[in-house]
């Protein structure tokens, strides 16, 4: 029974074979395409980090230079990551 039903699909290429293969090729791009976004979150986290420490690091001493050149000079309130206050959101 099992020789009659391979005579029937010897030398034929059947179409579960093609949408098997349709299906790989569009789990392989899925696959890719979901690696490359995740990476790309990842690298823009890390970033934002960097940079709210680096703001961090630098506005003391910005502050500072500041109010060397005017002494009356009133703060703009952000706090030290140069995020909203708390109360003003």
């Amino acid at each position: 029974m099992l020789a009659d039903a391979l005579k029937a699909f010897a030398g034929k290429q059947s179409f579960a074979d093609l949408r098997f293969g349709i299906f790989a090729d569009i789990r392989i791009v899925y696959t890719v395409s979901m690696a490359v976004g995740a990476a790309g979150a990842g690298l823009y986290l890390r970033e934002r980090r960097l940079h709210r420490k680096t703001r961090e690091r630098l506005g003391t001493r910005i502050t500072m230079l500041e109010k060397q050149i005017d002494p009356a000079r009133t703060s703009s309130l952000l706090t030290s990551l140069g995020l909203t206050r708390q109360e003003d959101e």
